[in-house]
This record gives C-alpha cells, structure tokens and sequence, in this order.
C-alpha cells in the first residue's frame, strides 16, 4: 500500500530492554533515513524503562500522532520489509496512516523477521476484535 502526503504511525514493539536498546540504536543510526527522519520526539520508552533489568521485557511505542511527516509516497511494504528485519527479536504491532485517513496496520511476532496484514486479522474476526488485535499480541 502507497501512503501520500502526511504520514502519521503509531507502532508498538515490546521485548527484552537489551533487544529494546539494540532497535533504539538502529533508529538513531539512521537505519531508516532512506525512508522518513527519526526523530528523539518519535520514541516513547516505558516509563520503568531505565530500572528493568536487560532480560525483563519492555515496550516502546513509535508515534507521531502529533506532527505528520510530509512525504510525496511511502511504500508500507518497502518500509516494513526494513523495519521487521530490524525488529526481529521484538513483537510489533501498528498501523501506518495518511491525511486521506488511508490506513494499514500490520504485525511482526517476535522471532520473525517478516509482517503480515493485520487487517486480514480483524476483517475474518468481525467488527468489535479491534480489543482482541491488541491482547492478541
């Protein structure tokens, strides 16, 4: 699916705090540069983040509900095929949208380093699994 104009994310990734750190590093380091600037703004560590031991799992929440980043096209697969190899070790969970309310929301269990379309999920479930999507994972 191809995005335009104002991109807008909300992504959950939940793990071990070393694995956590390890993906936080990949995102300063501008492993996604070729698809948008991350910013510091973008990333919302848990707020027992810091006093977790490396082995207890954590989350981090990706979102820019604030503040859409201007784009011409945002090709989600192309991003996600990037972004789930470097999230490999984590679960990730979220959904991509644009100014036209266009959306896709997808999943990367933990140990795989590949997505599937979430909404294919919630469509065979019914209506109100919006609440199961989340426990889901």
């Amino acid at each position: 699916m191809t995005l335009c104009e104002e991109l807008y994310f909300e992504i959950t990734l939940k793990g071990t705090k070393t694995n956590i750190k390890k993906f936080v590093s990949f995102l300063r380091s501008g492993g996604l540069d070729d698809f948008f600037e991350m910013s510091s703004d973008y990333i919302h560590l848990e707020d027992e983040y810091d006093t977790h031991p490396g082995d207890i799992d954590t989350t981090l929440i990706l979102s820019n509900d604030d503040y859409g980043i201007e784009i011409d096209e945002f090709d989600t697969e192309e991003f996600l095929e990037v972004f789930s190899r470097a999230a490999k070790d984590l679960h990730v969970n979220g959904r991509f949208f644009d100014i036209d309310d266009d959306e896709y929301a997808f999943i990367s269990p933990r140990g795989d380093s590949y997505y599937s379309n979430a909404s294919k999920f919630l469509s065979y479930n019914g209506d109100n699994d919006e609440d199961d999507y989340d426990d889901m994972y």
